[in-house]
């Protein structure tokens, strides 16, 4: 079966199918019709290589999910017969690939993989585990008779062994076996609560968790923001179906716009994507009897130089778990934009231009008559150095010409065909008060599959949402000038799919997932005061409360801001606090380290959150569009914790305590942190 016809199966099906377009071979993709076919109902679901959240070995070949059949997993070998030179004792198969032999056991293979499935769940059970587990070895292209034939009647055939005279039989063997072990149990159906507990520990989702290396377990005390901190952190996490399906979804031949609201999980989308894609480019290495293809180039770059790091880690982290393996150092190269412009003028695309020497969109038409010039009398030069895709995050921060100079780096076939440029975009988050392009002006056909919009938000409280929301849009300002107009944050398309309503005096926001206590707002009698209250309240977070250094994230408009309060938390000498870390000392080092207080900037910090985040000196954000903007941005932050500290009840300050005022009653007094968790007053 090939591509296009699987393709045709899975939108015609009843039953949901993930990851369907990583199936590499035709083996795969046969096996996959045969679920598809054999388990077509709604409450039935398939995935292709299904990730564990916490794992790095090898996903099986497909995965079923079944209210009768239980849980099965089935591992595809498409090799043929005179590819195994022996059977080894134990059930080795030794193969002959490409380039060499291995000796694999595809039984323990698939069976490591159902026991780490199973224990994830068990782990995300809060009572026994009663749900059935089984895996199947399938080889699509030899048949029983000839495996014996070959082998011998006493041949290694365990009967999760199955041929490609079973194939047709596959579904039935399942379902038979699901009926089986459900009639021992004197069950009609296998618990739905239980394959919830399955559900955690799938869907690319170790990029929502810290590496261990990063964070590592501890005891504290209990009825402690640090011990509420640690719980979110260690709990199971899943992508949503909408991040599932975008993550695998196989964009190739032509451009693609993911939007969406804050903390949708848009670097989460990209990473998985890019891991997917390298994923299946490596993978045409391991297939046996094919020519190898060339690796693709791929980029993946963002506006904002700190948050480089972050997407690299991510896109690391997607692909070990996709694969095992480490992301090869020559996969994908992740930079930021001004890197990447100084990166090929070293190639010799073009002179650079440094970022202080005239406005920017001055520069960048430089950049375009020099890569034009460049296209008319050095087209190897430009085929050389272009990239076969280029991921671009945090979209909303470039200028119309920056993507007009990223599609002019994307190759395209000579036969006219579309660039692979993939860009990730959230109109409120624009701080820097970007025109939003014209997509068509620019020649990037984004219109109907190929423009998509997240629409929940997963990393922020409803509280710390709709507060910085109506703050944004300035529903609580004295004066309507200067305040975003609707097209800014496309309340529009917000409104249609009602993910927001105007109250009148307010907009309602409804993207949010989560509830959680109100954010608070600290007014100090002058900046020193201010910067006072800033450290009694590090005091109280770090050293009453437990709360890890590097969960807090300390945001100010300006440098001088930032640098002031490290200062003053360094003269502090606050206990278990091993430093602070400013992120402008090194902007390729991201901006949260172990055992270190992080401050930055709104603007480096961007794309990164933390679960406590304290907004300092906040009477400088300005209360016109670029000031609410990042005002808005430096709230969204915050996962669990927002503090916003200022000397002076005026501006954006004001607006945000009127906001907090009127969710607190409209909400019926959502609940502040219980107890000693409460900040304690000044």
């Amino acid at each position: 079966m090939d591509t296009a016809t699987l393709a045709r199966l899975v939108g015609k099906a009843k039953c949901r199918v993930f990851g369907w377009e990583d199936a590499a071979n035709e083996p795969q993709r046969n096996v996959l019709a045969v679920l598809i076919e054999g388990f077509d109902r709604p409450d039935a679901t398939i995935l292709c290589e299904p990730s564990l959240a916490r794992k790095t070995t090898r996903p099986p070949d497909a995965l079923l999910i079944d209210p009768i059949a239980g849980v099965h997993l089935i591992e595809v070998k498409g090799f043929a017969l005179d590819q195994i030179e022996a059977i080894e004792p134990g059930g080795l198969l030794k193969v002959r690939y490409y380039g060499g032999s291995d000796t694999k056991s595809p039984v323990a293979q698939v069976r490591k993989a159902m026991f780490d499935i199973k224990n994830a769940a068990e782990e995300a059970s809060p009572s026994d585990l009663t749900l059935h587990f089984k895996y199947w070895v399938v080889f699509t292209s030899i048949s029983r008779e000839s495996w014996f034939g070959s082998w011998g009647s006493d041949a290694y055939a365990p009967p999760e062994f199955l041929f490609s005279d079973d194939l047709s039989l596959l579904a039935d063997k399942i379902r038979a076996d699901g009926q089986r072990n459900l009639a021992n149990k004197g069950l009609s159906q296998w618990p739905a609560d239980q394959f919830a507990c399955v559900w955690r520990a799938f869907g690319d989702s170790s990029v929502l968790y810290h590496l261990p290396e990063e964070r590592e377990s501890r005891r504290v005390p209990v009825a402690t923001l640090g011990e509420l901190f640690d719980e979110a952190a260690e709990a199971y996490k899943t992508l949503s179906d909408e991040q599932q399906r975008l993550s695998s979804q196989n964009w190739t031949g032509g451009p693609r716009l993911i939007r969406g609201v804050a903390g949708s999980g848009k670097t989460v989308v990209l990473a998985n994507n890019l891991a997917r894609r390298l994923q299946r480019s490596h993978r045409s290495e391991e297939l046996l009897y094919v020519e190898l293809m060339s690796k693709p180039k791929l980029l993946a770059v963002c506006y904002n130089r700190t948050l480089a790091p972050f997407i690299q880690e991510k896109i690391s982290t997607s692909y070990e778990q996709r694969t095992g393996k480490s992301l090869p150092g020559d996969a994908v190269e992740v930079t930021y934009y001004n890197g990447l412009l100084y990166r090929l003028a070293k190639k010799g695309l073009w002179r650079y231009q440094r970022i202080d020497s005239m406005g920017e969109e001055a520069r960048v038409k430089l950049y375009l008559q020099e890569l034009e010039h460049v296209r008319e009398n050095q087209p190897d030069l430009l085929d050389a150095i272009s990239y076969d895709a280029i991921f671009v995050d945090e979209g909303q921060d470039f200028l119309e010409d920056d993507f007009r100079l990223l599609k002019g780096l994307c190759r395209t076939s000579k036969e006219g065909g579309e660039p692979n440029l993939y860009i990730f975009y959230d109109d409120a988050q624009n701080y820097l008060g970007r025109r939003r392009p014209n997509w068509k002006s620019l020649g990037l056909n984004l219109v109907g599959a190929r423009s998509q919009v997240m629409t929940k938000c997963f990393r922020n409280t409803r509280a710390i949402i709709e507060t910085s929301f109506n703050v944004l849009f300035g529903r609580f300002a004295e004066s309507t000038v200067h305040l975003p107009t609707k097209e800014f944050g496309d309340i529009t398309t917000l409104e249609e799919k009602r993910l927001i309503e105007d109250k009148g005096d307010r907009y309602e926001v409804r993207y949010a997932v989560r509830d959680g206590q109100l954010p608070h707002l600290t007014v100090a009698q002058n900046s020193m005061e201010e910067r006072r209250a800033l450290i009694e309240r590090l005091r109280w977070l770090i050293e009453e409360q437990r709360v890890r250094p590097e969960d807090i994230l300390v945001l100010a408009h300006s440098w001088k801001r930032v640098f002031e309060s490290a200062r003053s938390i360094t003269e502090a000498k606050i206990q278990s606090l091993e430093g602070v870390h400013v992120a402008k000392d090194n902007q390729d080092r991201g901006v949260r380290q172990r055992g270190y207080l992080s401050l930055s900037t709104v603007a480096s910090a961007k794309g990164y959150d933390a679960y406590c985040t304290l907004l300092v000196a906040s009477n400088d954000f300005t209360a016109d569009v670029k000031g609410r903007a990042s005002f808005y941005v430096g709230c969204t932050r915050a996962i669990e914790y927002l503090e916003v500290f200022a000397h002076e009840r005026k501006g954006l300050v004001l607006e945000f305590e009127r906001a907090l005022r009127r969710f607190s009653e409209v909400s019926k007094g959502v609940p502040d942190l219980p107890g000693s968790l409460s900040p304690p007053s000044r």
